[in-house]
């Protein structure tokens, strides 16, 4: 069973190494539960200018059954979090909360646990569509996904957007790959 791992459980450093170093230890407490020892685990990093998928992803390639998400469109590691991908996320995780389909585990794999949940709770409270005006009548519209109101930010709840929409997108995937094996 793949146990998606998305982002480190704690803000992450500033130094690139100690980031990669804290992704790897988390990925060891994970594994250290139960069941989930020998799991396969891919992990998603989101993809932006300064390449830190790709760092993350050579510097973490060492981790037995390991892998790193590719975006096959882009033949480029990493997730590219576009305004439909970040609208997809959000309608994804509203069906499956109102479904009942998300759940903590417990306990959870982080250095502080009630913080983490606490600070999971704020973001999803805050988290929400803005629309900006434009500045004149030249200037198009904004709506934009974000939680970062009065300095709060919101890498918690976009984690938990991401584990719930690429997780499905790969399981429809690998849906779609089964059937066409057996045809």
């Amino acid at each position: 069973m793949a146990r998606p791992f998305f982002r480190p459980a704690a803000p992450a450093p500033a130094d690139p190494v100690k980031q990669f170093d804290l992704v790897a230890r988390h990925l060891h407490g994970l594994r250290r539960e139960p069941g989930f020892g020998q799991s396969r685990a891919i992990i998603y990093v989101e993809r932006n200018l300064g390449f830190e998928a790709e760092h993350h992803r050579r510097a973490l390639q060492y981790l037995p059954n390991t892998t790193f998400y590719v975006d096959a469109a882009h033949d480029r590691v990493g997730v590219l979090t576009t305004n439909p991908i970040k609208h997809a996320m959000c309608q994804l995780t509203v069906v499956m909360l109102q479904e009942r389909r998300i759940h903590v585990w417990k306990p959870l794999t982080s250095r502080d646990e009630k913080g983490m949940l606490l600070r999971l709770k704020e973001q999803m409270e805050v988290y929400s569509y803005q629309f900006k005006l434009g500045a004149n009548t030249f200037q198009k519209d904004r709506i934009a996904l974000s939680g970062k109101v009065g300095g709060m930010k919101d890498d918690i709840c976009i984690c938990l957007q991401l584990a719930c929409y690429f997780t499905q997108l790969e399981r429809q995937r690998e849906a779609q790959t089964a059937k066409r094996a057996r045809v």
